[in-house]
């Protein structure tokens, strides 16, 4: 006897591949002229950001925008 419904085991064609390591993510992903993006939070709950010191990151090799 099959169970429908909630708690029915969901039948997904992905899961075989990235259970045995063949899965494809997008981190694994390399493209001419791709970049990448990183976000840092304030450790302030609703703090006014007044100013933004981006020189030194800008200084470093393969950063291109802050």
């Amino acid at each position: 006897m099959a169970i429908e419904g909630i708690g029915a085991r969901a039948l997904r064609k992905e899961d075989k591949r990235f259970i045995t390591g063949k899965g494809r993510y997008t981190d694994d992903m390399v493209l001419p002229g791709m970049g990448h993006a990183a976000f840092v939070r304030s450790p302030h709950a609703h703090a006014k950001v007044t100013g933004i010191d981006a020189s030194a990151a800008l200084a470093m090799p393969g950063v291109d925008a802050v």
